[in-house]
């Protein structure tokens, strides 16, 4: 009797320890609809490759990942003058098997001041590819692969038999390091029940240095709010998370060992009793561009109050933020994109309008 009590006794103070470390520091911010001013956007006047995905800046180039032929990057000068194509698709070291993509938008700098571009190769690896030396060498230059998979894989046996979930994991990398990851996995579900245990991590290629459960902070239902795409800044070991189907920012500072959120004012919060929420709804996009002093971070959630709070090709609001979670200004853009990428020295933020297949700038002097 005595070990069933001590056993008892021990499941509720885990129960009791694990909803006492639910909550976590909330900054309550009124960002939604701040905005008086529109910035008409310019497309740029050249003739781009089809399908462009994605764009980056890099000191004086503009990178652009896209579907031109077998070539997935072109790269292009300050005045968008062509430079170059690279990525190919292929099986040779500095070809890719699948459609590579840029990590969030990270680009290292390499000790020689190079571009170091992390792309990952379908789900299988990521290559790191050397800018100005590929531009010098009018060829892909390859310097670094990892074996890192950004995906994670549960096999479940059940009276259907066998079967393999996959759950893409949220990766940027940390310390300016192609070997150190910091990883955002949410839960893998099956028939409603968690089979998979959500966590970040800090990784060192393969192997984890710190792992963190996070059904610490969130419960299963809260894990369905929690959805978008991991931003690093520059230097600092500082991430965010802005949330695609909540007002919400999360913040995961890896030096301090702290998480916190900024939340909108008034909005619905992830400890309210959670009603059924339309999740084709859009927050905040799946783009952000961040400076050592700011992060711009694109917005479509509109009116809080409304009952459609997002259309196809909404015209996104654009949030800057302190790395204090401060609003520090807000425009409206008044053409669609989805990909964003920001010049500090002449304050000019580029977009990909996907649907015109077409850069557009806008000038935020």
């Amino acid at each position: 009797m005595k070990k069933y009590f001590l056993l008892l006794v021990s499941v509720l103070l885990a129960v009791s320890c694990r909803e006492s470390k639910s909550e976590f520091e909330v900054k309550e911010v009124d960002f939604v609809n701040k905005s008086d001013v529109t910035v008409k956007g310019t497309p740029i006047d050249v003739e781009f490759p089809l399908d462009i995905r994605d764009i980056a800046l890099y000191d004086s180039y503009r990178i652009l990942m896209c579907h031109d032929d077998d070539a997935r990057m072109s790269v292009y000068s300050a005045d968008w003058d062509f430079l170059g194509k690279f990525c190919f698709i292929g099986r040779a070291r500095n070809e890719f098997v699948n459609d590579p993509s840029m990590v969030s938008g990270q680009i290292l700098r390499g000790d020689d001041g190079h571009a170091l571009i992390p792309l990952v190769d379908g789900l299988q690896s990521v290559k790191v590819m050397d800018l100005q030396r590929s531009l010098e060498a009018e060829r892909t230059v390859i310097t670094a692969e990892s074996t890192y998979r950004p995906y994670k894989e549960l096999v479940v046996n059940d009276e259907f038999g066998t079967m393999r979930l996959r759950t893409d994991i949220g990766f940027v990398f940390i310390d300016n390091d192609i070997s150190h990851q910091f990883e955002w996995s949410r839960p893998i579900t099956m028939n409603y029940t968690v089979n998979f245990d959500p966590y970040y991590a800090v990784m060192n290629d393969t192997t984890v240095i710190k792992k963190v459960e996070t059904l610490r902070y969130f419960d299963d239902e809260q894990f369905k709010f929690i959805s978008g795409k991991l931003f690093k800044h520059p230097s600092r070991n500082l991430v965010i998370l802005p949330m695609e189907s909540i007002d919400y920012i999360l913040f995961i500072d890896l030096d301090n060992d702290k998480m916190w959120a900024v939340h909108q004012k008034g909005s619905l919060s992830l400890y309210d009793p959670l009603p059924p929420v339309n999740f084709s709804i859009t927050h905040f996009g799946r783009d952000a561009v961040c400076t050592e002093s700011c992060f711009m971070v694109l917005y479509f959630g509109g009116d809080p109050g409304a009952e459609e709070i997002y259309r196809e090709n909404a015209l996104p609001e654009l949030l800057t933020f302190d790395w204090d979670g401060n609003l520090l200004k807000s425009v409206k853009l008044d053409t669609y994109v989805n990909r964003i990428a920001y010049d500090e020295k002449t304050q000019i933020l580029y977009g990909v309008d996907r649907t015109n297949d077409r850069i557009v700038s806008f000038d935020l002097k």
